[in-house]
């Protein structure tokens, strides 16, 4: 009798533990069908929401070299009068566009929109008149030695090299390193070289608007 007793023990263990263990494994598929309906973050947006995801620069190469040096002729030209629109057109998508509301030294009150592209080795500065079709280019600079000057400067050109093709400078900057060319006909405009160490680091054209 002993022994049929402990038999019977035994097998009312064996059944209590396949019984948990069927438990759990419910549990478990129960969860884990549960978590895939409801979906990963981000997967599905609530409310049906878009989201836009930013695109990574495909090179680190920039606008080609002869729409940027196009740009520069048709902005000296024009007393610096280039759309953002153009800007964007010519030299394609931004990697970054910085925006500052500025207040209107003309009008009191009103406040305009200044906007800084950014591309690889290249930033322009945008200011747009609010309520009015009015954008002028502010500055255009160039930081890579991919881009040329009409006048055949780029970055990395050493002082002297600048000194001989354009002769002295209409005024100097010691404290930064730059010599400024400018031109007062038909309107201000300005060419700032920057140096380090001799060499060329960064060109700026200044255009001055009304």
């Amino acid at each position: 009798m002993s022994g049929d007793v402990m038999l019977r023990k035994l097998v009312y263990v064996l059944i209590g533990l396949l019984g948990v263990s069927l438990g759990l494994s419910a549990c478990s598929s129960a969860e884990s069908t549960r978590s895939r309906s409801e979906g990963d973050d981000g997967a599905v947006p609530p409310g049906g929401a878009t989201v836009v995801e930013r695109s990574e620069p495909r090179a680190e190469t920039g606008p080609p070299s002869d729409v940027v040096a196009r740009l520069i002729q048709k902005a000296l030209q024009s007393d610096g009068s280039v759309s953002y629109k153009t800007l964007v057109r010519r030299l394609g998508t931004p990697q970054t566009i910085e925006i500052e509301p500025v207040r209107n030294q003309y009008v009191r009150g009103k406040v305009d929109t200044l906007r800084t592209l950014v591309y690889p080795g290249i930033e322009a500065l945008v200011y747009d008149v609010t309520n009015e079709a009015k954008t002028f280019l502010v500055r255009l600079s160039l930081s890579s030695t991919q881009y040329a000057t009409p006048e055949g400067l780029r970055v990395g050109l050493s002082k002297q090299h600048v000194l001989d093709e354009l002769g002295p400078p209409t005024r100097r900057n010691p404290s930064k390193g730059e010599l400024i060319y400018q031109e007062t006909e038909p309107t201000p405009t300005s060419m700032v070289v920057q140096f380090r160490n001799g060499r060329i680091v960064r060109i700026d054209w200044e255009f001055y608007f009304t």
